[in-house]
């Protein structure tokens, strides 16, 4: 009797793993299907970054996304910019912009990944629902299936918009936090967002 009801405490969550699992495709399907109709977005954040063994610093800011792999980050007084081929960093504080070429190897975070595309290297799992900023979402943890930089990250996905509310990345380094407020969809993001000069007087690092 013990031996057969363990078997089914066993075969129960077993499918309740599954059943979860499945889950989190079906929701992650919902959001890409929306994501897939769109051109561009932008959304105001808030920013806490804990780098291993430091301190968390928080900011606020503005994220600008369009198709494909073009993103601006304002936020703390720096501004990151990618047109999918260059990137560059600026530090008005520093009088410094670092340029490089766009680089994708898999497992590096950018928001197009978890906006727009989810990344087919990671697991999914759903984890629960949680209320964030007075929505109600679904929590999904992603794993990494391949070693790289980013070793977990937690997304929270809105149940009525199929929005992503927040997103945790963990690092090697660092513990990263967005959490995106006023999202808006197609708002006609000029692609000039996308591509950057620096001002005269700064030190130009360029690493291309």
């Amino acid at each position: 009797m013990k031996i057969t009801t363990r078997l089914i405490l066993i075969t129960l969550l077993f499918c309740a793993n599954l059943t979860f699992a499945q889950d989190a495709q079906e929701i992650i399907r919902k959001v890409q299907s929306k994501y897939e109709k769109i051109s561009d977005a932008k959304a105001s954040f808030t920013q806490t970054l804990k780098a291993k063994g430091g301190k968390a610093n928080s900011s606020s800011g503005v994220i600008y996304i369009k198709q494909k792999n073009k993103y601006r980050i304002e936020a703390g007084g720096q501004v990151i910019v990618t047109d999918g081929q260059t990137s560059w960093s600026y530090s008005p504080r520093k009088k410094q912009v670092v340029i490089d070429n766009y680089k994708d190897d898999g497992n590096t975070f950018s928001p197009n990944k978890f906006l727009f595309n989810y990344p087919e290297n990671f697991y999914s799992d759903l984890q629960g629902e949680e209320n964030i900023n007075g929505f109600d979402c679904y929590v999904i943890k992603l794993s990494p299936r391949s070693s790289g930089s980013v070793k977990s990250a937690t997304i929270w996905i809105d149940k009525q918009e199929d929005f992503i509310r927040k997103i945790n990345i963990v690092t090697s380094e660092s513990t990263n936090t967005y959490s995106l407020k006023d999202i808006s969809l197609d708002s006609g993001v000029s692609s000039s967002k996308f591509s950057f000069s620096p001002p005269e007087g700064v030190e130009v690092i360029d690493l291309r």
